[in-house]
């Protein structure tokens, strides 16, 4: 209380003690460098350079399909030429030439029932 019987406005008078920041500063440099000695010992091959590309492990014995590039190209190569001929499917429907049934189509408009 001041002598005028007025009271005095509280407000810090100081601020942080240097060697408390100094001391902040050091644990948190120590805890993150800790961390990351951590982390090297945890997962040593995680700061090596990667030097090779994705390793591709062939499925165990007996392999079906020796040459699985080859046989899509082959499928493709089969079902593109489907696409331009005549022919039955598996249910007795008629297969028509894509660009023959997208003129068609084109032509009459496309119905929403079917």
């Amino acid at each position: 209380m001041l002598t005028d019987g007025r009271s005095e406005i509280g407000y810090e008078r100081s601020d942080a003690p240097p060697r408390l920041v100094a001391l902040l500063a050091a644990g948190l440099a120590a805890t993150i460098i800790a961390v990351l000695v951590i982390l090297a010992f945890a997962f040593p091959n995680a700061l090596a350079p990667a030097t090779r590309g994705p390793v591709q492990a062939l499925p165990p014995a007996p392999r079906l399909q020796t040459d699985p590039a080859g046989d899509l190209l082959r499928y493709r190569r089969v079902e593109q030429a489907k696409l331009g001929k005549y022919g039955w499917t598996r249910d007795g429907h008629v297969r028509v030439p894509i660009d023959q049934a997208m003129n068609a189509v084109a032509a009459q408009g496309w119905s929403e029932a079917k």
